[in-house]
């Protein structure tokens, strides 16, 4: 993105290096167990939020990513994504966050995060006190430590009630205690998880997902839609050839619908979800088919065929 471009999207999140790798062992429900030989292990660049600016710069869409570095290793990722280093708190002598990924042949995935530098909450209030939340007419909160989340979330809110706030609670969604969830979801307008994450965000605090747009992906099972009112939409997963590597779909899939919404802000005021919000799910559905066929997160392109 062009450091003069005012930004459509601010997306608040994780940069991180991928360590993704298969194995020929079927994860059984606690994971990959002892003595899981791994095959074809390879680096790419991810984290959720450097994801979305990824799908987001193929669709052309002017973003900010708001997060965190380590000053040892950032060089490489900022040069990558041709990032504006305003949204970036780098951290002098830590390293950046890194995920190892292990897939199985039925592409279930095991993921052990290391989140990267370590922010008090007191320094991510100022950073984000300087950065532009209030121009932006979305904004994506993507899994970041929850207090932080909820720190963002309450200052995008604070600065201008207009912005679309959409949190993507992710990983650290089945670690939130009710408390945090309730907090977090009232200042959200849309709330992004896969079936697992949203699982356990309705037993633990159910009456958080309320007059919220929620959608829940499952990997190739259909994409559910709770809207405002109460009502539900169901949309199916058209199958794909020659997938290859799920990780970093679910981020796909985000970058895919935000640009649709985006539209129907810049239409009506405010998105039209009840006749809009299949063509956005079916978009965001296109768009993660795109990074399944390749392998990383950051590695697809929208011309190529899926």
């Amino acid at each position: 993105m062009s450091e003069t471009t005012a930004p459509e999207i601010a997306v608040m999140g994780a940069l991180a290096y991928d360590q993704i790798a298969k194995t020929d062992k079927v994860f059984g429900p606690e994971g990959p167990g002892l003595n899981c030989k791994v095959t074809a292990q390879q680096e790419f660049f991810g984290g959720c939020a450097g994801n979305i600016a990824y799908g987001l710069g193929l669709q052309q869409v002017p973003a900010i990513v708001i997060s965190s570095a380590g000053g040892e290793d950032f060089r490489r990722y900022a040069q990558h994504l041709n990032l504006d280093l305003s949204g970036i708190l780098v951290v002098s002598g830590a390293q950046c966050a890194r995920a190892n990924i292990i897939t199985d042949p039925n592409g279930q995935q095991f993921t052990a995060f290391a989140p990267g530098p370590s922010i008090a909450a007191e320094t991510w209030q100022v950073h984000l006190s300087n950065q532009p939340l209030e121009s932006a007419p979305i904004f994506v909160c993507a899994p970041f430590p929850a207090e932080l989340m909820r720190l963002a979330l309450a200052e995008s809110r604070r600065r201008n009630p207009d912005t679309l706030n959409i949190w993507l609670p992710g990983q650290y969604a089945d670690n939130l205690d009710a408390n945090v969830l309730e907090q977090s979801a009232e200042l959200s307008d849309v709330i992004i998880g896969n079936s697992h994450e949203m699982s356990h965000i309705r037993g633990m605090a159910p009456k958080s997902l309320a007059g919220k747009v929620a959608i829940e992906t499952n990997g190739s099972r259909p994409v559910r839609a709770l809207l405002p009112d109460g009502s539900q939409r169901t949309l199916p997963v058209p199958a794909v050839t020659n997938h290859l590597d799920p990780t970093g779909c679910g981020d796909a899939f985000v970058a895919g619908i935000l640009p649709e919404i985006l539209k129907s802000l810049k239409t009506a005021g405010r998105p039209r979800w009840h006749t809009e919000i299949n063509n956005v799910i079916r978009a965001g559905i296109r768009h993660a088919a795109k990074c399944l066929v390749r392998q990383g997160s950051q590695t697809y392109e929208l011309s190529m065929e899926s």
